[in-house]
């Protein structure tokens, strides 16, 4: 790229998948846990095999309270804004210090969340924060390359994660149509057959396994 190096791009990327990864985890814990106030079970070990994580979690107590708030837990929502945080820190002078404050207090919302008697206020706080970033993000970068990469990895994450746990499957093609409108617009190097398999399943109109689809989306960049 002529106005980013390797090193940043490869953090600008992840910056993007880990905001998009604890953004749309969360949104999706929080609507599994209004189900559970009507009455509905977690199959948590199903959701783990989904999400291709290990299930070290007791029961669903253990899961909700160690996904969610867990540093240590690297599968975790909060290992997810801990290592968009941590991207952000080094990518300050790239990103502006405006729109890394509000990744630190999307951290600070969720560690507050873990000792909250009312989480679902302070986790609210996350995704408000996250939003706030991506809002701040577009308006004071300027380099397009810089905003384009971002994205990209954005856009991947979503795609991976409605695959994989099956979820708001009705706006696939509009995303991987986001997703290609994003690539053409930046100088990721890309793999050509994952880029084949996904324009197949866009422009073609073909059936494309779920799975096949999914490999293709991860490994699209070769970052």
């Amino acid at each position: 790229m002529d106005t980013v190096t390797l090193s940043k791009q490869n953090r600008l990327y992840w910056l993007g998948r880990y905001s998009e990864r604890a953004f749309t985890t969360l949104q999706y814990m929080l609507g599994e846990f209004d189900q559970v106030l009507d009455g509905a079970k977690v199959d948590y070990p199903a959701f783990c095999q989904k999400m291709g994580i290990y299930c070290p979690y007791t029961d669903t107590e253990d899961f909700w309270q160690h996904y969610l708030f867990d540093a240590a837990d690297a599968n975790s929502i909060r290992a997810s804004i801990d290592n968009m945080l941590g991207n952000g820190m080094v990518l300050r002078e790239t990103i502006t210090t405006p729109s890394l404050s509000y990744l630190q207090m999307a951290q600070d919302a969720i560690i507050m969340a873990e000792t909250s008697m009312s989480p679902h206020v302070e986790l609210q706080w996350v995704l408000d924060d996250i939003m706030a970033f991506r809002g701040c993000f577009d308006d004071a970068v300027d380099e397009e390359d810089v905003r384009n990469t971002l994205k990209a990895g954005g856009f991947v994450e979503r795609l991976s994660l409605m695959l994989r746990l099956d979820w708001r499957m009705e706006r696939l093609q509009r995303e991987l149509l986001k997703l290609l409108n994003r690539l053409y617009k930046t100088n990721l190097p890309t793999n050509g057959e994952a880029l084949e398999v996904i324009q197949s399943a866009v422009l073609a109109g073909a059936e494309t396994d779920p799975q096949l689809l999914l490999r293709s989306v991860e490994s699209l960049f070769l970052l």
